[in-house]
């Protein structure tokens, strides 16, 4: 999180990454336009022209004209520029075809007639030959497999995928287009070393050590067939490195020294096919020098590349657990659900049976009063319904003064009723015994009520638990195994380690250790040495202390980010806030506000809403779903005490990842979004917690973009309207400490009813992961 102000930054930013990357194209135009094949054939600088998107074409066309001046006699120069000029007016002419212009054949046939077209208007002037076709013919299709190749590596490095979720396909796509660039140096050398096949076989040496064999194999056969096409005589590179890199691959476990001689050994055998000597030790040069720079280069040189040919799916067992916890869980979340219900059934069941009432309570007086009397069989059988009905009229009576005396009885009962004082004593007497039962009755009925929401909220935290399972597609073992050495190698005790992977190809880290104080933890150390050791960057981590453990949790960057901030004035000016309010990462991609509202102002209230608002934030932190914790802090606010508890919760969810946003409010107020220029609150009818056994948030949901502001404030801030709130977001260009405390502010002098209440305002407003907004 980051809080930034004013717009003349973010044009600056926005101006100077635009420059970067066009100078980068233009790099690469100028480095891809001196990659030449077969001595004098150099056609990847139309390759990267026809690949460049097209707001950057232009810049790679200089590079790549400028490269071509420097490499290629007069008639090539002129040649490449025609073809660079055709290749524009075709990009030109087709950009507006959305259909065509995002084919992926669309670079590689431009390109493909661009070079043919220009190498055969080369042969009406200078003569036809099969020889020179044939060249031509060839040039043409390494230029538009190079187009392919350049391409797809531009749309891979645009995407959000990182290093350890590419496929097979797309690794083989961003090597090739390293050799491609590699090849421009191979005519650089020092003496009659090549710089370019030294740095070809120092990132195969570096693939087969961090990549095993899979990725010596794919280096090596990359390289070795790009490096072959220099020259005619160095054919002999595409078996030489292809065969170094495989073995290389296979004694990566060793150490780096075992890679570089079995390297070394590898290619001297098939170098020694060519049957020229000078040839085989201008090799060995250049491989014992390529793997000197090696071995000398820090060890944590190319980790990364360990994320990138990792098995995606070895660990079949691993998968099998999985699944088989996933359905102890899910079949325990059903048990549990049912236990709840069952406990319902039951006491609703035995409350038929053996509740009490009125007519009760006359029986039990009867019986202690008429049993020994000798004008029972008088009263009870002669004047039975006389008697029956004298007691039906002092329910009445009972529940409006709680006790009756001998007047209430009817007139013809007191006459005949020679006890009637000791029955105005019995009825009192159990009628004071059935409003006591009463009373414990219903306080029995709230404590079975709130245990059995908790064994159905029990029985949904195993249930969300089973569906987060589920999302994730794979467990890395491997990075697992790698950041526990390096927490120990920190000074940390790891306890555990889990490395996950969702669907959606994002990884997700957490770390349990022993002992570790939140204060001495080395948070961004951490997360550098995590991303080096994952090969992705991940955010700083969420860090939760529980019991003497502590749980770190690192999510990848994301591609959002938010300017949080917020405000508060406390009712008179007091020591005591009824409203809390917490922020926080949950190390899932989501930033998650919450703002909790006690019952009335001062202690009382102080300590629900901070209760309210710790708990939930606690257990979603803890990875519980937000439904499972709001039943959590309404059954904690219930049992808390005998009195009256209550406390309104707000709570926002925002996927960094997405944009999009989550409201889920209990009883509290409205929300202000400011989206797309727009201003419109989002208020859902829904009740408090600690009130009623069973609560539900009430949802709503919006996607929004850098630029978009979200409001969320307490009841004390719209006391007085809600219409100035929309007008100050409406045009606000500046930062979200700054608009929290002006309507902190205006919502404290609104006050104008001689009343005073406490104000909580949060402000977020969205911003693109590197800070730069979206106009």
């Amino acid at each position: 999180m980051r809080i930034r102000g004013g717009c003349g930054q973010a044009f600056g930013n926005i101006a100077s990454r635009g420059a970067f990357v066009q100078i980068v194209y233009f790099i690469s135009g100028f480095i891809a336009s001196r990659a030449a094949v077969f001595g004098s054939y150099a056609p990847f600088g139309i390759s990267i022209m026809a690949a460049a998107p097209f707001k950057n074409m232009l810049a790679s066309v200089f590079g790549a004209a400028i490269g071509y001046c420097t490499i290629s006699g007069t008639g090539n120069t002129i040649r490449y520029v025609t073809a660079m000029i055709a290749l524009a007016a075709i990009r030109w002419t087709l950009n507006d075809i959305a259909r065509i212009r995002k084919s992926k054949l669309f670079a590689p046939i431009i390109t493909f007639m661009a070079l043919i077209a220009t190498g055969l208007a080369m042969m009406s002037v200078s003569g036809f030959s099969g020889r020179s076709m044939v060249l031509y013919m060839i040039e043409a299709v390494l230029g538009s497999s190079g187009a392919y190749f350049l391409s797809r590596t531009i749309t891979i490095s645009y995407g959000t995928k990182s290093l350890g979720m590419l496929s097979i396909p797309e690794i083989s796509c961003l090597v090739l287009s390293l050799c491609i660039m590699i090849l421009s140096f191979s005519s650089i050398t020092i003496g009659s070393l090549s710089i370019g096949r030294i740095l070809s076989v120092v990132a195969i040496l570096f693939c087969a050590r961090y990549c095993s064999i899979s990725g010596g194999a794919i280096a090596g056969i990359s390289a070795g067939i790009v490096m072959s096409l220099s020259s005619s005589e160095m054919s002999f590179l595409a078996g030489s490195y292809a065969f170094g890199g495989l073995m290389a691959g296979m004694f990566s476990t060793a150490g780096r020294l075992a890679s570089a001689i079995a390297f070394i050994l590898c290619n001297g055998i098939i170098s020694m096919q060519t049957g020229d000597l000078t040839l085989v030790i201008l090799g060995l040069y250049e491989v014992l020098a390529a793997s000197l720079i090696f071995i000398i280069l820090p060890k944590d040189t190319g980790r990364f590349l360990g994320a990138i040919f990792m098995e995606k799916d070895s660990d079949t067992r691993c998968e099998g657990l999985r699944r088989s916890v996933i359905m102890r869980l899910d079949f325990a979340s059903k048990a549990l659900s049912d236990v709840s219900s069952d406990v319902e059934d039951v006491a609703q069941k035995l409350a038929e049976v053996v509740s009490p009432d009125m007519s009760g309570v006359y029986k039990k007086a009867v019986s202690e009063t008429c049993r020994r009397c000798g004008l029972k069989t008088y009263c009870w059988e002669r004047e039975h319904g006389a008697t029956i009905a004298s007691f039906d009229c002092l329910d009445e009576v009972l529940r409006k003064n709680g006790e009756v005396t001998e007047d209430d009885f009817r007139q013809d009962f007191r006459k005949r009723c020679c006890k009637i004082h000791e029955m105005a004593n019995a009825v009192n007497r159990n009628y004071d015994n059935y409003i006591t039962y009463e009373a414990a009755q219903r306080r029995v009925d709230e404590v079975r009520a709130v245990v059995a929401g908790q064994f159905c909220g029990l029985g949904e935290i195993l249930g969300e638990m089973a569906e987060e399972y589920e999302s994730y597609e794979k467990f890395d073992t491997d990075a697992a195994h790698r950041i526990s050495v390096m927490m120990k190698d920190e000074g940390y005790v790891p306890m555990d380690i889990s490395c996950r992977i969702d669907r959606l190809g994002r990884m997700s880290v957490e770390i349990e250790t022993a002992d570790t104080e939140r204060s001495v933890l080395k948070r961004s150390v951490l997360t550098r040495e995590v991303s080096k050791l994952c090969g992705r960057r991940f955010e700083n981590p969420a860090v939760t202390m529980v019991n003497g453990r502590c749980r770190i949790v690192f999510s990848e960057r994301p591609v959002y980010d938010v300017d949080i901030a917020t405000a508060q004035h406390i009712c008179g000016n007091g020591r005591l806030c009824g409203d809390h309010f917490k922020y926080f990462c949950d190390g899932m991609g989501r930033m998650v506000a919450v703002i909790s509202d006690g019952m009335g102002t001062g202690g009382r209230a102080a300590v629900d809403g901070s209760m309210a608002s710790s708990i939930i934030a606690k257990l979603i932190k803890a990875g519980l779903g937000f439904d499972c914790a709001l039943k959590v802090v309404n059954s904690a606010l219930m049992v808390k005490s005998g009195d009256e508890s209550l406390a309104t919760l707000d709570v926002l969810s925002f996927d960094m990842f997405t944009g999009g946003i989550e409201l889920m409010k209990a009883g509290a107020p409205m929300t202000f979004i400011r989206k797309g220029g727009k201003v419109f609150s989002i208020e859902s009818p829904s009740l408090p917690v600690g009130i009623l056994p069973n609560v539900e948030f009430s949802y709503s949901t919006e996607a929004l973009l850098p630029g978009d502001i979200v409001v969320m404030l307490s009841d004390g801030a719209v006391a007085t309207g809600e219409d100035w709130i929309a007008n100050i977001i409406r045009n606000w260009n500046k930062s979200s400490q700054e608009l929290a405390n002006l309507i902190t502010d205006e919502a404290t002098a609104r006050r104008s009813d001689g009343h005073d209440d406490d104000i909580t305002v949060l402000t977020m407003i969205v911003q693109s992961a590197n800070g730069d907004e979206d106009e």
